[in-house]
C-alpha cells in the first residue's frame, strides 16, 4: 500500500513537472505588444483571448466597415443597387487621408465605389456612398450610430463614415469584434472583396494595407486603420478547414507590429479549437526576407572564390568576378606579354609607318618586352602617351593663333586705318 501511495507521488510530480512549462510559454505568449486586443473562435463565439478589450481608443479606417455593413445592407434590401452611378461630389473629392482618387462631378459605379472602401481604405469613396445612401453625410452617420447600437455596440460612438479624426469618436476591441462577427456572418460574399491584395482605379494601382494576404494561411479580411490618437489597428479574420479565427489588435506602435501580433494571436486561436496551425518559428520567410536571403547568398564563397563586384576588370575580370573562370599566374604573363608587344608594335608603326615583321609575329619577341625591360631605342608607353598629348596641345594652339591672324586681316580689310581716315577727312 505505502508503495502504491509513493508511486502515485512520483507519478503526479511528474506530470506537474510536464505541465509547468507548457503554462509559462502559454502566459509568454498571450502577452500582445499593443493597447488593446481580442481573440474569438466564429463558429461557436467562444473569446479566446482578451487584453484591454473595453479599453476606449479611437477606431481610425476599421470605421469603414460599419459603412460597408450599411452599404451591402441597403444593396440586399434594394435601395441601392451595384450598378448605380455615384455622383462625386466636392466634398467627396476634397476627402483628406488614404484616397481613392475620385474627382469631383464623375459617375462611378457602386461595385466601384465598395472596392475603393475595402481594399483602398479610401476617404472620398466612404464620402460619396454616404451621400449617394443618405443624401447627406450627417444623416449617415445617424444611422451608423444606430446600427451600431443594434449590433450591441454599447461603448461605441461615431462621427464621420471614414474614421478620420473627430472629436468624440472612440470604440472598443470587443465592440470591433462584435461588428468584424456580425458583418462577416451577414455579408460573407464581401471577404471576397476584402482578400484583393491590390486594386486600380484609372491609372493607379493601390494596395492592401492588410499585409497578413498572401502572408498568412487562410487570411481573407478584414480592415486596417491607424490615425496618430491611437495608432495601428487591424480586424484580421481567417479560416482553415471548419474554423473562422478573428482577431482583433488596437493601437500597435508600427504597422509590422500590428500584422506580427495579429498573426501570433490567429495562429494560436486555430491550435486551441484543434485545426491545423503554423509554428511561428517554422513560418516562412516574407518576400524582404527572401531578398535579402539571396543578397547574402551572393556574398558567399563559392568553391574557393568570392563573388565581389567586377568594377573595372574588363570582360575577362568579370568572368573571374563571377567565378566562371579564373586566371592562371602563365595566362596573366602571357596576356601582360602580348600587350607589350603590340604597343611597341604601335610605335614603330607610327615611326615607320610599317609593321616590323619580327614584332608582328609571337616567335621573336624583343627581350626587352619579354623580360619587362625598356627596350634600347623604344620609348616607354607613357613617354609616347606625354608625346602625343604635347603634340595635340602644340597643334591646338597654332590653329587658334592661325584663326586669331585671319580675323584680324579680315578686319583691317574691312576697317581703314585710322590716319587713312584722316586724310580722307582732310581733303
Amino acid at each position: 500500500m505505502q508503495r502504491k501511495r509513493q508511486f502515485l507521488c512520483v507519478l503526479l510530480l511528474f506530470s506537474l513537472c510536464l505541465l509547468i512549462p507548457h503554462i509559462s510559454q502559454a502566459a509568454v505568449n498571450r502577452h500582445v505588444n499593443a493597447r488593446s486586443a481580442i481573440l474569438l473562435d466564429m463558429e461557436s463565439g467562444r473569446v479566446l483571448f482578451e487584453q484591454n478589450a473595453d479599453y476606449l481608443i479611437a477606431p481610425a479606417s476599421i470605421t469603414k466597415i460599419l459603412t460597408l455593413y450599411l452599404v451591402f445592407e441597403a444593396i440586399k434590401q434594394g435601395h441601392v443597387s451595384l450598378s448605380d452611378k455615384v455622383e462625386v461630389s466636392t466634398r467627396a473629392a476634397s476627402a483628406g487621408g488614404s484616397r481613392m482618387g475620385l474627382k469631383a462631378g464623375a459617375r462611378v459605379p457602386m461595385g466601384e465605389i465598395i472596392k475603393g472602401m475595402a481594399v483602398v481604405s479610401g476617404n472620398d469613396a466612404c464620402v460619396a456612398a454616404a451621400e449617394h445612401i443618405s443624401g447627406s453625410v450627417e444623416r449617415f452617420v445617424v444611422k451608423m450610430n444606430a446600427k451600431a447600437r443594434e449590433l450591441g455596440m454599447t461603448r461605441s460612438h461615431f462621427m464621420t463614415p471614414n474614421g478620420l479624426p473627430a472629436e468624440g469618436q472612440v470604440t472598443t476591441a470587443h465592440d470591433i469584434a462584435r461588428l468584424s462577427v456580425a458583418y462577416i456572418h451577414r455579408f460573407p460574399e464581401s471577404l471576397t472583396i476584402h482578400s484583393m491584395q491590390s486594386y486600380a482605379y484609372g491609372r493607379r494601382a493601390h494596395h492592401n494595407a492588410n499585409r497578413l494576404l498572401g502572408k498568412c494561411p487562410g487570411v481573407d479580411g478584414l480592415k486596417t486603420g491607424f490615425v496618430c490618437a491611437s495608432g495601428y489597428n487591424i480586424s484580421a479574420t481567417a479560416r482553415r478547414s471548419n474554423t473562422r479565427i478573428l482577431a482583433v489588435v488596437m493601437g500597435a506602435h508600427n504597422p509590422w507590429i500590428r500584422c506580427s501580433e495579429a498573426e501570433r494571436l490567429i495562429e494560436e486561436g486555430f491550435r486551441e479549437t484543434g485545426a491545423p496551425y503554423n509554428d511561428l518559428k517554422t513560418v516562412a520567410p516574407t518576400t524582404t526576407a527572401k531578398r535579402k536571403a539571396v543578397s547574402a547568398g551572393r556574398r558567399r564563397w563559392a568553391g574557393g572564390v568570392q563573388r565581389a563586384p567586377a568594377g573595372k576588370a574588363g570582360k575577362r575580370g568579370r568572368l573571374a568576378a563571377r567565378g566562371r573562370t579564373k586566371l592562371s599566374a602563365s595566362k596573366k604573363l602571357a596576356l601582360n606579354d602580348k600587350k607589350k608587344i603590340n604597343k611597341t608594335a604601335k610605335k614603330f608603326r607610327a615611326r615607320n609607318g610599317k609593321t616590323p615583321s619580327r614584332h608582328a609575329s609571337g616567335k621573336n619577341k624583343p627581350a626587352g618586352a619579354v623580360s619587362g625591360k625598356k627596350s634600347s631605342g623604344v620609348k616607354s608607353a607613357a613617354a609616347t602617351a606625354k608625346t602625343g598629348r604635347n603634340s595635340r596641345v602644340k597643334s591646338a594652339k597654332y590653329n587658334r593663333e592661325e584663326a586669331k591672324t585671319a580675323a584680324k586681316k579680315k578686319n583691317n580689310k574691312a576697317v581703314p586705318h585710322a590716319h587713312a581716315l584722316k586724310k580722307r577727312a582732310n581733303g
